[in-house]
């Protein structure tokens, strides 16, 4: 992938999680607040006294309701950008539709409520204001809308039926929540990417933990994991896997250098990648010349797959710096995985690492089958690398 694309790509990403991040944590929060609205409609109507009974119930359940809908209402984290942002303004609607029902209400309650029902109502949204402003400060212009609705209406009302002075007091509790607000929304942005950034190195790690440096193949790390998962499945699908070595490397790391056999692995690595491309297929630098491939695939069309490989590394050579080539000859190993006759991933590679060994000894450049019966190998020397 070019850089420019990968840099976007990551950009995307970043963006995606960081807005599922933000829906999923408005939602939680969200939820958190919604009951203490019915709270304060209950005690704004208990320090009113008695007379007022349909009244509270109605109010009551009104919030109780828009409460239920926080709750209610479905907003999952999602990797779709479209589907999160939907998600947030479905939370956001609710809790603007509460804290607007919060200011109609102070205002009824001011002019309906005898004392101190009025001053219970003030002091409750003074404190559902801070409440937005540390809370749900994720959105600034969302949260800006929530505090004034809690807040202007008690600062009209301070204005005309209190004092002005005191209306100016209200007001500068109202900046100061503003500026709470803007500082919390810096902070948790400065978090909440922070967090995104670790979540990506931490995956960034991983992903470089399982990959080989040299050729970019799955490491064998990788490759054990797969193949304990392939085996796992073994009797929902077939797998197999491969193994093979390149024939007299060491020759080649002697006549050309090391760089030129660096160079001549990178190559082999990119040829498995054209060859086993397939759903399923994994394919692994095993260490120093040894390559691996796992495959969801039964023996049969696996063996025929490393031969078809086989022949093609051996009729096209190999590019190396500097315009040159190198003829390169692999040898394979090739088994599938057999429930009766394997206990796990590793009695597999065993076999499978047998037949690349009788591959060797054969001749080289073949590919050597896992037998259908088990067959004990005669010590012999090992062949030449």
């Amino acid at each position: 992938m070019p850089l420019d694309a990968f840099i976007q790509a990551r950009a995307a990403l970043r963006s995606r999680n960081l807005l599922a991040q933000e829906t999923l944590e408005t939602r939680q929060r969200a939820r958190l607040g919604g009951f203490f609205y019915p709270v304060a409609v209950a005690l704004t109507f208990i320090a009113g006294g008695p007379g007022h009974g349909v009244a509270a119930m109605v109010a009551t359940a009104a919030f109780v309701a828009l409460a239920l809908l926080r709750v209610a209402v479905r907003a999952p984290a999602s990797s779709d950008e479209a589907a999160s942002l939907h998600g947030l303004r479905k939370i956001w609607s609710v809790v603007l539709a509460t804290t607007i029902a919060w200011g109609i209400f102070s205002v009824w309650a001011s002019a309906k409520l005898p004392e101190p029902a009025p001053l219970v109502a003030l002091l409750f949204s003074g404190a559902f204001g801070m409440a937005v402003a540390h809370t749900l400060c994720m959105r600034r212009l969302p949260a800006v809308l929530a505090i004034a609705s809690v807040m202007l209406p008690s600062l009209v009302l301070l204005w005309r039926d209190v004092a002005p002075s005191v209306a100016g007091m209200w007001a500068v509790y109202t900046a100061y929540m503003l500026l709470v607000m803007r500082r919390s929304h810096g902070e948790y942005r400065t978090r909440l990417e922070l967090e995104e950034d670790l979540r990506q190195q931490r995956d960034l790690f991983e992903k470089q933990s399982r990959i080989d440096g040299l050729t970019g193949l799955a490491n064998r790390r990788e490759f054990a994991d797969t193949l304990a998962r392939g085996v796992e499945r073994a009797g929902q699908r077939a797998v197999s896997l491969l193994i093979m070595d390149i024939d007299h490397f060491k020759r080649i790391n002697d006549s050309l250098g090391h760089h030129a056999g660096d160079a001549c692995l990178v190559a082999v690595a990119n040829r498995l990648r054209q060859h086993f491309a397939s759903d399923g297929d994994l394919c692994v630098r095993l260490g120093g010349e040894e390559f691996g491939v796992v495959m969801e695939a039964d023996g049969a069309a696996a063996c025929v797959r490393g031969e078809r490989f086989r022949h093609d590394l051996e009729r096209v050579p190999l590019p190396l710096p500097e315009g040159g080539q190198a003829a390169v000859t692999v040898s394979i190993g090739c088994g599938a995985f057999d429930p009766g006759r394997h206990a796990d991933g590793d009695a597999l590679y065993r076999d499978v690492d047998a037949a690349l060994y009788r591959a060797k000894v054969g001749g080289r450049n073949r590919v050597e089958a896992v037998p259908a019966a088990a067959e004990p190998l005669q010590a012999t020397a090992p062949a030449e690398a």
